[in-house]
């Protein structure tokens, strides 16, 4: 008998539902976070060895209200359902992060000063781990977003479980130790190409085997961090980045290395169409440590069409006296 549960969650601070969760929406090929423009859905483990689905919505309006979450299981949900429930929504949705400081910083700041004020209460959202994170990342290397989806997908199908809620089938991202044992050729066939399937098998047995560890990468210095991740085959500063930043909520994380970065960045902040890596990170040092957050509000910016500031008026010069001829 299938089984339901709703609890009604409190938020602390503004939060804007459909402005965060709106980023799934680029990436519905990949068959795990799926969000329809109301109900956000995901298969999450539910600590007993099997799965259960979650859901969640805005549970009023405005950027205060509460979020409705739901479970549904086909069968009966476990003890421990409700507990893995919040914990796996507030990884995704961010809410642990307390964006006053950033705010702080950002009404300070000419470009961003806006953007803060329209979607005060955006928050990054997140992976559920960092090889989910790291997949994601290598899954779109010079790729665009959506064959990077597309081939997550079949991953996600092939080695990840699933549920089945009456007509619709739910899938959960793999866990690390069920790609470890694959053989490239078997991602070959899903069409990741050679490098990408050694890379995503590498960083599965990497983490399974304990060499890249998510307590650790939380508690090292962020230029740490990057470089433990860097020692894995495949992985750069781009991909480091992205993983520590979606798979950890790591929000010093900015990264410059990404065009579509470098294309918010000269758009809102020098009024370009686009700039190279060292002058975005030069602008971002401003923002430092939240360069991540700071990015989710430009590329927010940009969804919502909103238009860059016009260029700042320089203060007239002083008119210079005019010197009379002495007889």
């Amino acid at each position: 008998m299938a089984s339901e549960l709703r609890r009604l969650l409190r938020v602390e601070g503004h939060f804007r539902f459909h402005e965060t969760v709106a980023r799934f929406l680029m990436a519905r090929e990949e068959r795990v976070n799926l969000y329809d423009g109301r109900v956000f859905r995901r298969a999450v483990e539910d600590g007993a060895g099997g799965l259960f689905l979650l859901e969640a919505e805005a549970g009023g309006e405005g950027p205060g209200a509460p979020v409705l979450m739901r479970l549904r299981s086909p069968g009966g949900l476990p003890r421990g359902a409700a507990r893995a429930g919040e914990r796996a929504l507030a990884h995704l949705l961010a809410f642990d992060l307390d964006l006053a400081p950033f705010n702080a910083m950002a009404r300070e700041d000419r470009h961003l000063a806006p953007l803060v004020e329209r979607f005060e209460g955006l928050k990054p959202v997140r992976y559920l781990g960092m090889f989910e994170a790291l997949v994601t990342a290598v899954s779109t290397q010079q790729v665009n977003m959506t064959f990077g989806a597309v081939i997550r997908g079949r991953l996600t199908e092939r080695y990840g479980g699933s549920l089945r809620l009456g007509e619709a089938v739910f899938h959960a991202f793999p866990p690390p130790a069920a790609v470890a044992r694959a053989k490239p050729d078997e991602l070959r066939r899903l069409q990741f190409s050679e490098r990408k399937a050694e890379y995503v098998i590498g960083a599965a047995r990497a983490i399974e085997e304990g060499a890249i560890d998510e307590a650790e990468l939380r508690r090292l210095p962020f230029e740490e961090a990057v470089e433990r991740l860097r020692a894995l085959r495949g992985v750069g500063r781009w991909t480091a980045e992205q993983g520590l930043f979606r798979g950890l909520g790591r929000v010093e994380a900015f990264p410059g290395g990404d065009l579509g970065v470098q294309k918010v960045v000269a758009h809102y902040c020098l009024g370009r169409e686009w700039a190279e890596e060292k002058e975005v990170r030069r602008v971002a040092e401003r923002w430092a440590p939240w360069g991540g957050i700071a990015v989710t509000y430009l590329f927010a910016a940009w969804r919502a069409g909103v238009p860059p500031l016009p260029p700042a008026r320089r203060p007239p010069r002083p008119a210079r006296k005019r010197q009379e001829a002495r007889p």
